[in-house]
C-alpha cells in the first residue's frame, strides 16, 4: 500500500505499542497493534481493530479510577455518550456554561455531578464503589497511563 501523504513509498507494517492521543486522552497506550509505517515521509497509520470496544472499555476504565475525572476524561465520556454540550448538559442537569468550565478544566466537577456522569456512561447500572470512604479526591492527579491489548476481539487492559 502506498503512503497517502507522499504517494511515493510502500507503507511498512510492524507491530507496536501506539500512544493513542487522537482518543483526546494522553494516557492511553495500545498494546502490540499493526502499525504502518511510511519509510519516505515518516507516516505512520495505526490499524485499530474494534475501535467501538476499544473507546467502550476505555470509558469503563475511566469511570473506575480513584479520583475526580479530568478535563480531557470528562470530554471523552460526554462524546462516548453521543452528546452534544447542550445534551450534556440537559442530562446533567446544568447549564451549557457549566459544562464548558469542566471541560476546559477552569472548574473542578464536583462530587455528585462526577458520580452521576458515571453512573450515566456505566449504562444505568448502580456503581458502589464510588462511594468508598477510600477515594482521594485530591485536584491535580495525573491519571494513571493506560495500556489496553486485544484480546481476540475484545479490548482489555494489558499488565
Amino acid at each position: 500500500m502506498k503512503c497517502r501523504n507522499c504517494e511515493q513509498a510502500e507503507m511498512v507494517e510492524t507491530q507496536e505499542n501506539y500512544h493513542y492521543r487522537e482518543c483526546g486522552l494522553d494516557n492511553v497506550t495500545i498494546v502490540g497493534i499493526t502499525i504502518r509505517r511510511c519509510p519516505g515521509c515518516g507516516n505512520i497509520m495505526p490499524l485499530i481493530p474494534n475501535i467501538e470496544g476499544l473507546h467502550d472499555t476505555l470509558a469503563q476504565a475511566i469511570i473506575k479510577k480513584n479520583g475526580p475525572l479530568t478535563a480531557a476524561e470528562i470530554v471523552f465520556l460526554r462524546k462516548s455518550l453521543g452528546w452534544s454540550g447542550a445534551d450534556f448538559a440537559r442530562h446533567m442537569h446544568c447549564d451549557k456554561s457549566q459544562v464548558s468550565k469542566w471541560e476546559h478544566g477552569t472548574v473542578e466537577m464536583s462530587k455528585p455531578y462526577d458520580l452521576l456522569l458515571r453512573e450515566k456512561v456505566a449504562t444505568g447500572k448502580k456503581i458502589t464503589d464510588y462511594h468508598s470512604e477510600e477515594l482521594v479526591w485530591r485536584r491535580n492527579i495525573k491519571p494513571r497511563p493506560l495500556r489496553l491489548k486485544l484480546q481476540k476481539t475484545v479490548w482489555k487492559e494489558a499488565a
